[in-house]
C-alpha cells in the first residue's frame, strides 16, 4: 500500500537533496573557481616609485626608475656609506591609510629580471596599515610584512602569502605583544621590492613585468564552516519535525484508545475492544519505532560528516583565528548534543517496544563513580555549587553491572540536580543495604543523589517521570526533551529496581534507587590514557575507505592521509571490488548501507577471494546496536566502529589491525610552541640545507641531515630529534612551518 509522505517529511527530504548537491557543488567551485587577482605591471603601476639609502641612512645609493611598454626598471647603483645599503622600488596600493585587504590571498605570482653580482636576492615587503600603530606619512610606522627571496634562475616563480613575516625590527620598535605579531594583510597601502644582503658596490637591474596576488573570494574553512552549520541546521529541522511527527503518532494513540473503551463500555464487550486497542496499540508503536530507527540512521548519517569535519579541523585548530575557533567549538557541541538527543529518543523507543538489552560486565565501582563525579563536580563549580560524594566503606571493589546504562542513569539525576539548584549542594551518595545472611555472591546497592534546588510540588511529581514531560518553569527548561528521567525510569526498572523521590518545593530533592548487583572476581583493567595521534612509525600503509556518502568520504580521506596513510575511496561494493588488485590495500573501513553491493556482502565476497581473504576490514555504520555489530563480525569484519565515528576509535582500531607503533603528541599547541622556543637551533647554513630539502620533500635526507646536527653538536640532539620524528610521520606541513620559523630568527641574527 502506497503511503504520501506528510508535508514536513517531504521538505525535509528536499532540504537534504538541496545540500547534497550543493555541497560538492560549491566545493568544486571554491576550489577551481572563485579566483580573484590583483595586478601590478607598466598597464597598472599602481604609483610606481623608486627609493634609495639616501635619505633615510645618510647613504650613497642611487636608485633610477624607467618605464618602458613591457616592465618597470629599477637601476641601482649601490653605494658603500651605509652600513645597510639599498634600493627599493615601491607601489602604492589603495587610498593612505585606508589600502586593500589581500588577507584572503593565498600565493604571489612573479615575472621579474635581475642582474648583478650573486647571491641574487631580494626582499618583498607588503606594508599594512594599522590605525593603533601606524600614521599617516609614516611609512616605518606601518606593519613590515616581509620575506627574504632568492631568486631561481628562470624569470617566473611562485611563492605562497604565508612565506611572509612580520619584521623582528619592527615588533621591538613598537613594542607589539606576541599576540599580535602574525602577518596582517587587511590594510595594504604598499609593496615593495628591495635589494637584499648582496655585497656593495655593484651595479643591480630589476625589471617588473608583473607581479599578481591570487586569492579565493571564500575561504576554504569559511566554506566548510557554512557547510557544516547548513547541515546542523537540516537535521535540527528534520529532528524537530520528526519529533512533532512522534508527538502526534503518540496523542492519535491516546485518542484511539479512549475511543475504544468508550465503545467497549457502550456495547458490553470490554474484552474484546481491550484487546483490539491492545493489538492496535502495539502496532502503532512497532511502526514508531521503525520509523525512528529509519530517522536515526538518516540523521546519524550527516551527524557523522558533521562531527567528523568539526573533530578534523579542531586538530588544526591552531592555524584558526579565535573567531573561527569559537565556531568550531559551538559546531561540535551543538553536533554533540543532537547525537544525545537522537540517542535518548531511539533509547525510549526500545524500551517502549521491549527490545532494550543490558549487558553487564565487571566494573571497578570505585573508579567507575569517581569518573562521573569529576563530571559533574566541573559541572557544579561552573555554578558555584558545593559537591559531595560519598562511597560506603563496605561496598565491594568490582561488581557486574551494565556500566553504560548505569552511568547514563547517574549523569541525568545528578545533572537535573545541579541545573534546578541555584545556591547550595547536589550530593551522591553509594551504601550497600544489608541482605540475607551468607549471601556473598550478591550485593544490594543504594544510589542516592540529593541537592538544595527549588524542589517540587505533588501534582509536578506526578508528571516526572513522563515521557516528554518537563515539570519546571519554563526558563529552566532550555537544553532538555523531558525523555531522561523517563529513560531513567525504565533503565533502572530493566536493572531490577525503581527510582523514587521526596521532594517539597524550595527545599531541594532526593532521589534514589536500589539494585542487586553480583560481586564480581578480579578486578577490572583501567584503560590507559592517550595523547593525540600524530603520526606512526614505519613504511606507509595504504587504506581503501568504502562509503557512499561523499562528504563521510571525503572525511576520513582527510583524517587518515593527516596521520600519514595512503588512502584511496570507493562509493559502494562493486567499486570496492574492482580497486583491490589496482590499489593493494593494506586494510579496508567499509561502510555496511550502501547501494549496488553493501558492505556486509561485499565483506563476504572479498573473504572469498584468495588474494585478499586475510586484509582486515573495519565496518564503520550509523546502526549502532549490538545487532548491527554481530552481523558485521559475521560477514567478516575484523572490528566494529559506530557512526557519528570517533577519530582516536577508529585510529586505534586500525592500529590494533596493522599492529601500528603510534607517534603521539601534545593536543595543545601552546604547549608545543614552548617546547620548540626551548630548542638549540644549528647555524644558519645549516638551516638553510634543511629548507631546501623541506622543499622538495625529501624525509630520507631530512632524517640524514638530522643525525648530521646530533653530530656536529649534543646540544642540537633535541632539535634534530624533533626534526626526525616530523619526518618519520610525513608531516611536510608541519616540517615547513618548523624549519621556516628557525630559518626567520636564524635570518634577521645579527653577524658576530
Amino acid at each position: 500500500m502506497n503511503q504520501s509522505l506528510s508535508r514536513p517529511t517531504t521538505i525535509s527530504y528536499y532540504l537534504v537533496i538541496l545540500l547534497l548537491l550543493a555541497t560538492p557543488a560549491l566545493l568544486v567551485w571554491q576550489h577551481y573557481g572563485m579566483v580573484r587577482t590583483i595586478e601590478i605591471s607598466p598597464s597598472q603601476p599602481h604609483g610606481a616609485r623608486v627609493a634609495d639609502d639616501r635619505p633615510e641612512l645618510g647613504g650613497n645609493s642611487v636608485a633610477i626608475l624607467e618605464r618602458t611598454k613591457d616592465a618597470l626598471v629599477m637601476r641601482c647603483a649601490l653605494g658603500t656609506v651605509a652600513t645597510y645599503g639599498f634600493c627599493k622600488m615601491q607601489f602604492l596600493l589603495g587610498r593612505p591609510g585606508k589600502g586593500i585587504d589581500l588577507s584572503g590571498f593565498d600565493s604571489i605570482d612573479f615575472d621579474l629580471r635581475y642582474t648583478g653580482l650573486p647571491p641574487h636576492l631580494i626582499k618583498l615587503h607588503v606594508m599594512n596599515f594599522e590605525p593603533e600603530f601606524s600614521t599617516l606619512g609614516d611609512w616605518n610606522s606601518q606593519r613590515f610584512n616581509e620575506a627574504e627571496i632568492e631568486l631561481p634562475e628562470q624569470a617566473t616563480f611562485t611563492i605562497p602569502m604565508n612565506v611572509l613575516r612580520t619584521a623582528d625590527w619592527w615588533r621591538s620598535t613598537h613594542k607589539i605583544p606576541l599576540s599580535k605579531s602574525y602577518p596582517r594583510f587587511d590594510r595594504v597601502t604598499a609593496v615593495e621590492l628591495s635589494t637584499g644582503a648582496v655585497p656593495h658596490g655593484q651595479m643591480i637591474t630589476l625589471a617588473v613585468r608583473s607581479i599578481r596576488f591570487h586569492g579565493k573570494w571564500i575561504s576554504k574553512t569559511a566554506l566548510l564552516m557554512g557547510l557544516v552549520s547548513a547541515w546542523i541546521a537540516c537535521g535540527i529541522l528534520g529532528l524537530s519535525l520528526g519529533l512533532l511527527h512522534f508527538r502526534g503518532s503518540l496523542s492519535a494513540t491516546r485518542s484511539r484508545l479512549e475511543h475504544l473503551a468508550a465503545v467497549d463500555r457502550e456495547r458490553k464487550a470490554a474484552e474484546a475492544a481491550r484487546e483490539a486497542a491492545l493489538a492496535e496499540a502495539v502496532g502503532l508503536a512497532r511502526q514508531r519505532s521503525n520509523f525512528l530507527a529509519q530517522m536515526s540512521h538518516e540523521l546519524r548519517t550527516p551527524l557523522n560528516a558533521i562531527i567528523g569535519y568539526a573533530q578534523l579541523l579542531k586538530r588544526d585548530r591552531h592555524l584558526l583565528n579565535d573567531r573561527q575557533a569559537a565556531g568550531l567549538a559551538t559546531i561540535h557541541e551543538s553536533g554533540q548534543h543532537l547525537l544525545t538527543l537522537i540517542n535518548d529518543i531511539l533509547d525510549l523507543a526500545r524500551v517502549e517496544a521491549g527490545r532494550m538489552v543490558l549487558y553487564p560486565a565487571a566494573v571497578h565501582l570505585g573508579t567507575f563513580l569517581q569518573v562521573v563525579v569529576d563530571i559533574m563536580r566541573v559541572k557544579a563549580e561552573e555554578k558555584g555549587l558545593a559537591f559531595e560524594y560519598a562511597l560506603a566503606p563496605d561496598v565491594p571493589a568490582a561488581v557486574t553491572v551494565d556500566e553504560t546504562r548505569l552511568r547514563q542513569v547517574l549523569l541525568n539525576l545528578l545533572g537535573n540536580a545541579v541545573k534546578f539548584t541555584d545556591r547550595g549542594t547536589v550530593s551522591l551518595r553509594v551504601s550497600r543495604i544489608p541482605s540475607a545472611a551468607g549471601d556473598d555472591a550478591c550485593v544490594r546497592l543504594r544510589f542516592e543523589v540529593a541537592d538544595t534546588g527549588i524542589g517540587m510540588s505533588a501534582q509536578q511529581l506526578g508528571r516526572l517521570f513522563q515521557p516528554f514531560e518537563q515539570v519546571a518553569d519554563m526558563p529552566r527548561r532550555a537544553g532538555g526533551t523531558g525523555l531522561g528521567l523517563a529513560i531513567s525510569q525504565q533503565l533502572v526498572r530493566l536493572m531490577g529496581g525503581d527510582i523514587d523521590v521526596a521532594s517539597e518545593p524550595g527545599k531541594g530533592s532526593t532521589f534514589w534507587f536500589e539494585l542487586a548487583a553480583p560481586v564480581a572476581t578480579g578486578s577490572p583493567a583501567s584503560v590507559p590514557s592517550h595523547g593525540t595521534i600524530v603520526g606512526y612509525e614505519g613504511e606507509r600503509k595504504r587504506v581503501l575507505i568504502v562509503d557512499d556518502v561523499p562528504q563521510n568520504r571525503a572525511m576520513l580521506v582527510d583524517l587518515l592521509q593527516s596521520v600519514g596513510f595512503i588512502v584511496a575511496a570507493a562509493e559502494n561494493g562493486l567499486e570496492c571490488l574492482v580497486l583491490l588488485d589496482s590499489f593493494k590495500p593494506d586494510l579496508i573501513v567499509m561502510d555496511v548501507m550502501m547501494p549496488v553491493i553493501d558492505g556486509n556482502e561485499t565483506t563476504r565476497r572479498i573473504r572469498q577471494m584468495p588474494a585478499w581473504s586475510r586484509v582486515p576490514v573495519i565496518a564503520v555504520t550509523a546502526g549502532a546496536s549490538p545487532d548491527d555489530e554481530a552481523r558485521c563480525l559475521e560477514a567478516g569484519a575484523n572490528a566494529f566502529v559506530p557512526k557519528p565515528v570517533e577519530h582516536d576509535v577508529l585510529l586505534r582500531a586500525i592500529g590494533t589491525q596493522l599492529a601500528l607503533n603510534w607517534m603521539t603528541g601534545r593536543a595543545a599547541p601552546e604547549a608545543a610552541e614552548e617546547e620548540e622556543a626551548a630548542l638549540v637551533a644549528p647555524p644558519s647554513d645549516e638551516i638553510e640545507v634543511l629548507w631546501q630539502l623541506v622543499r622538495i620533500g625529501n624525509m630520507r635526507k631530512i632524517r640524514e641531515q638530522a643525525g648530521h646536527l646530533r653530530s656536529l653538536d649534543p646540544a642540537y640532539a633535541p632539535f634534530a630529534d624533533h626534526l626526525d620524528a616530523l619526518a618519520r610521520g610525513y608531516h611536510s606541513k608541519d616540517l615547513a612551518a618548523f624549519v621556516a620559523r628557525f630559518r626567520t630568527e636564524n635570518a634577521v641574527r645579527p653577524a658576530v
